[in-house]
């Protein structure tokens, strides 16, 4: 095995891949042929679970480290992917991301391949390369891109299956006007690495691990990195059309070029940001919080960061 950076290394074609497929997403390709084709050709051992419900990922990725796979691969969206990442999460054993979902955004802030063949082709050679990357964790609920409440909530439970079938990414598009239009201001108290604490009124509080938000290169703040060992913090004050105005400067960066001459774009008016090691957020009423695209819990929770806990299989 080779070092090429802190976080990534360079290790030998693995000897046998474990595929956990979700059978939901709708893209319809011949899965399995592709996948026989790549690793078959290329000599390496490789098998096959479906999940089945909420929690198969996670139990499916730990029989397969146990059973000795060399690689574990992921086929399914967003939320498959983080219930694999959870049964991997503290293991020497890389996870490859085969996409899969509607958003993908995982992968797309790890900079993956979008096509499944491409996708298989990264551990397919005589070596590939695997980073190690932060995991966030909300009580026992680990994340890889980000927690929130709020606006969040609600796109996610108007994004339904039939949306995303039918018009895909645009779904959640779709649903956050719509969520911009009827979520009601809630009381927060937020407690910063516990030592700093904040009072506000706010429409939504989203904890960042990764800043990807499945709009081309658009991020939640270019500053977010997924290697940094902190969490990022963000309280959105408002969600009117120039709060909406703000935040996109603060997503494209625009604010720290143009702040000085054009005091509209401060986004600092519509969202205040912080970072951190572990963050706890209560509020007014109670409110349910969605763990990188699942509602699994309400407030008030403690997260944290667990640092270069996650393998991944990258690019070279």
């Amino acid at each position: 095995m080779a070092i090429k950076s802190d976080n990534t290394r360079v290790q030998e074609k693995p000897e046998s891949v474990h595929v956990i497929v979700n059978p939901a997403p709708s893209r319809r390709i011949p899965l399995l042929a592709i996948l026989n084709q790549a690793f078959r050709d290329a000599g390496i051992r490789w098998d096959i679970s479906i999940t089945h419900g909420t929690g198969d990922g996670s139990d499916l990725a730990r029989k397969a480290v146990a059973a000795g796979a060399s690689v574990v691969a992921v086929y399914g969206g967003d939320g498959t992917v983080m219930e694999v990442a959870a049964g991997l999460v503290g293991t020497d054993t890389p996870m490859l991301i085969l996409g899969g979902g509607t958003g993908n955004l995982v992968a797309s802030e790890l900079r993956l391949p979008t096509s499944l063949e491409k996708a298989c082709e990264l551990v397919c050679r005589d070596h590939f390369s695997t980073r190690r990357i932060d995991v966030g964790m909300m009580g026992n609920h680990p994340f890889l891109l980000r927690i929130g409440c709020g606006i969040e909530v609600g796109v996610v439970q108007e994004a339904t299956r039939e949306l995303k079938d039918q018009f895909g990414k645009l779904a959640y598009v779709w649903a956050g006007i719509k969520m911009l239009q009827e979520i009601p201001e809630a009381e927060y108290e937020i407690i910063l690495d516990g030592k700093e604490t904040i009072r506000a009124s706010g429409v939504a509080c989203v904890v960042a691990n990764a800043g990807t938000v499945g709009v081309g290169r658009l991020t939640l703040a270019p500053s977010i990195d997924v290697n940094d060992g902190r969490l990022d913090v963000f309280l959105l004050k408002k969600a009117n059309i120039e709060g909406i105005v703000q935040i996109a400067g603060k997503m494209t960066g625009l604010d720290r070029l143009l702040k000085e001459d054009d005091p509209a774009l401060d986004a600092s008016q519509a969202v205040t940001h912080w970072t951190v090691e572990t963050v706890e957020i209560r509020t007014n009423p109670i409110l349910d919080i969605q763990v990188d695209g699942d509602i699994v819990a309400k407030t008030p929770q403690s997260i944290r960061v667990l640092p270069s806990a996650l393998s991944v299989v990258v690019p070279d």
